[in-house]
């Protein structure tokens, strides 16, 4: 079973840079203790973390059982994360893209690479839950980003959609919702009975169980499901406020200044020269008769 292809350089969400860069830092550091760890180099190329950790997530390393995940931890082909009730986990690729996991999904690391190239490899297997993906645009044809279920795989060349894997009474039910751009749905053995794949465009879905020989056509996903999709950075940073310019706030201080009423300080109050008072004339004493 496999997926699909993606296109690269999405810039990764404000709370996810300062996570990368630590782990980036921590991956050099690292390969600098010869015998310990790969060249840096190559280690730094690939550098995958956890961004987002809130609730009960666990990971599994290749080979090790299962721990709480903390944000920061580092990923690497083999890796599992699982998310529990109300929990939720983004990982964050080493070329920008992005996958956030809903509460009780398990996800599973299975390729992370770069080719002679320069095009990029990212190769998971969802089990259950739902995962939301933004795919950062590929910028060479063989780069690759896919998703594999039990029943079907999907393909992306740059979009932003999610895959749901769900029992169903039919059987294991992949289905594949599309917010952004155009994701193929392809069934894991073609039949000749019906198309062997899909292709589900922006606000469509698409549904793939284990008793059905080929995806079901693309028609309206559900708004629920569409406004939940997750948003690219460019689009939730808040707009630039533009200050005004210093000639404007010079000519505004001057008016003010000029307008306002000046104060007069307390020691020079004596100094004022006091208005003259004419007195009155003194009226002319009565006589006595």
């Amino acid at each position: 079973m496999e997926l699909g292809e993606a296109n690269v350089p999405l810039p990764p969400r404000p709370h996810a840079v300062a996570a990368l860069a630590f782990v980036i830092g921590l991956a050099l550091v690292l390969g600098s203790s010869g015998g310990v760890a790969p060249d840096a180099s190559v280690a730094s190329a690939t550098v995958t973390a956890l961004t987002t950790v809130s609730g009960d997530v666990l990971i599994q390393h290749r080979g090790d059982q299962f721990v709480p995940a903390r944000e920061g931890d580092l990923l690497a082909a083999g890796d599992t994360v699982r998310t529990g009730a109300n929990a939720i986990a983004e990982i964050t690729y080493f070329e920008g893209s992005s996958v956030r996991l809903e509460e009780n999904t398990q996800l599973v690391v299975q390729a992370l690479s770069t080719e002679a190239d320069g095009g990029t490899v990212i190769s998971m297997a969802q089990t259950i839950g739902r995962t939301w993906h933004v795919v950062t645009k590929l910028l060479n044809g063989s780069s690759r980003y896919e998703v594999k279920t039990p029943t079907s795989t999907a393909s992306v060349r740059g979009t932003i959609f999610s895959v749901e894997v769900a029992m169903r009474p039919d059987g294991v039910a992949a289905t594949v919702t599309t917010s952004e751009g155009a994701v193929v749905h392809r069934a894991d053995v073609p039949d000749a009975s019906g198309p062997a794949q899909v292709t589900v465009r922006a606000g469509e879905q698409s549904t793939k169980t284990t008793a059905m020989t080929a995806p079901s056509p693309a028609h309206a996903a559900p708004l629920a499901t569409l406004r939940a999709a997750p948003k690219r950075p460019s689009e939730t940073a808040p707009p630039v406020k533009h200050p005004a310019s210093s000639t404007s706030v010079r000519a505004t201080a001057r008016t003010r200044a000029a307008t306002a009423p000046q104060a007069v300080p307390s020691g020079q109050v004596r100094d004022r020269v006091k208005p003259t008072v004419t007195p009155r004339p003194k009226s002319a004493p009565r006589r006595s008769r």
